[in-house]
């Protein structure tokens, strides 16, 4: 078995300037997008949960 030589594999020869800020770019814009996903689910919860009680209403 080779050893990995960490250094060269994080810095990716000279890709590694433009690999990793995309990389992380990446991960905030998903993070971002869940976290709109699971906001809008709420608010669309409360407003169903709201409209279903005035309608029960007599």
């Amino acid at each position: 078995m080779s050893g990995v030589d960490w250094a060269q594999a994080l810095g990716m020869g000279r890709h590694g300037l433009y690999v990793w800020p995309a990389f992380g770019l990446t991960l905030i814009v998903l993070g971002g997008l869940l976290l709109h996903g699971w906001q809008a689910r709420r608010r669309l919860q409360r407003e169903l949960r709201q409209r279903w009680r005035r309608e029960r209403r007599p």
